[in-house]
């Protein structure tokens, strides 16, 4: 039988970050809460920044995470992020994330890590160890008193290189997928922001190898509702003229009937997954019909619009809660068109947003945005560009999804040695690679294609 050692036995030190949250500057010091981690680390997007003086400070606090220290989301959606400092940088956290500092002698920090990530443990924590309704919140006295399963430091080392291999396939895919939206994003811009689509000025059409348009001297003319040119022969609509739009409902959670269907059902924090695969709640035909919710085929891009606003795109049929509008595409005016004129809107749907409590805009936003419609041959021409490079970041996602799968699935087994490392590496790992190994080999050479450059002529 295996021996159980306490958390507070393995770690040197169980805390969490500063108490106190110094005013945000310009130009600083990371200064991170719980609302900045994902999977793989920090997001540092939209974290605020510190002073040096208030950064030293926190330091000497011992607020900044050091090498090999574990960090886990403390408050709000606690556990749903662990992970291991690889790189000390000059940052430091503030309360609403634990930090965990392993004794090296006695545990590795990456088996830590997948061991906090089995359900048994955040069944656990859920029942002893967390306390408020509205921000729930791990109690580290507690907490510290949660069971590990001892194993020698190979064995440790082992099993976490395991499913650190699965985590690094999943971050390679996520690492390919950004280059890829990036790659399409900046497509978009250069035609439709800047509008310098390629354009054969002898034939007086667009070409995939003609000159920039408007750099190049191409015909413009003066739009009213944009206050600036746009190319002769385009048009302005405003959104709710051209597309179908639709807010979202949430069925009664009274209703049982209405819950655990087959038809996905979204919440505005799922938004922020690009693209969409899959969601965590599931609902009924019946629930509906008999609720405000409708139906987003794939292809509709979605977007929260409440506190943080964020688009994305579907890849399944799917509803959503009261907190989204969903974009439907037209026969000409397809999601890869519709998604980076909405993410370029953001600034300015940030700047709209009334409500004290829970920042939001309106369906109507949405609605009276602004489309610029170019010709029909334009989009094709763009479409034909861009569209592989989405239908790659949409495979690639579900990948991701079924490499997850399979490393949640293996981690109890390995932790609990129902499977061994040799029988892992052997079977379900093995056979995953060799599943995905020709996928990710054609999202690589995707990713590395250069991008497209418009010379000026």
């Amino acid at each position: 039988m295996s021996r159980l050692v306490t958390l507070k036995s393995l770690c040197n030190k169980i805390t969490d970050g500063s108490h106190y949250s110094p005013v945000g500057i310009n130009k600083g010091f990371p200064m991170l809460s719980v609302k900045d981690m994902n999977d793989y680390g920090f997001s540092y997007d939209d974290c605020k920044l510190i002073s040096k003086e208030e950064y030293d400070k926190l330091v000497q606090a011992d607020c900044k995470p050091k090498l090999n220290d574990l960090l886990i989301a403390k408050d709000g959606s606690y556990l749903k992020h662990v992970f291991v400092i690889k790189d000390e940088i000059d940052q430091a956290v503030l309360s609403s994330i634990g930090i965990l500092r392993p004794n090296l002698e006695k545990i590795y920090p990456d088996y830590l890590k997948y061991y906090l990530q089995t359900k048994s443990v955040k069944k656990e924590v859920s029942k002893k160890y967390v306390s408020g309704s509205a921000l729930p919140r791990i109690i580290l006295k507690g907490f510290e008193q949660i069971e590990i399963i001892e194993k020698d430091l190979p064995t440790q080392k082992a099993i976490a290189k395991v499913l650190s291999d699965l985590d690094a396939k999943i971050e390679l895919n996520n690492k390919i997928n950004r280059e890829l939206e990036a790659m399409a994003k900046t497509i978009y811009d250069y035609w439709f922001v800047q509008f310098d689509f390629p354009f054969d000025f002898a034939q007086g059409k667009p070409n995939d190898q003609g000159k920039p348009y408007k750099s190049s001297g191409g015909k413009m003319v003066y739009n009213e509702e944009l206050k600036r040119e746009i190319p002769v022969g385009w048009e302005v609509k405003k959104i709710g003229e051209v597309l179908k739009t639709t807010l979202g409902g949430t069925p009664s959670t009274k209703n049982k009937e209405f819950w655990k269907g087959n038809i996905p059902w979204l919440n505005s924090g799922e938004i922020a997954n690009f693209p969409i695969v899959k969601s965590e709640l599931s609902i009924t035909k019946n629930a509906i019909d008999k609720s405000a919710t409708s139906l987003m085929p794939k292809g509709t891009v979605p977007i929260s619009i409440t506190r943080h606003l964020r688009p994305s795109i579907l890849a399944i049929d799917a509803c959503a809660n009261q907190s989204v509008v969903g974009i439907f595409e037209s026969e000409l005016i397809k999601s890869s068109y519709i998604y980076p004129l909405i993410k370029n809107e953001i600034p300015r749907y940030m700047a709209l947003r009334t409500g004290a409590q829970q920042p939001h805009i309106n369906k109507e936003t949405i609605d009276e945005t602004f489309i610029v419609l170019p010709t029909e041959n334009i989009l094709k021409m763009y479409y034909k560009l861009v569209d592989n490079s989405y239908k790659k970041i949409i495979n690639t996602t579900f990948q991701n999804q079924q490499l997850t799968a399979l490393r949640d699935w293996l981690l109890p087994m390995l932790m609990n040695g129902q499977v061994t490392v040799r029988q892992a590496h052997g079977n379900a790992v093995g056979e995953a690679e060799e599943k995905l190994s020709s996928s990710a080999e054609q999202s690589r050479s995707m990713a590395a294609e250069p991008k497209a450059e418009y010379k000026k002529g």
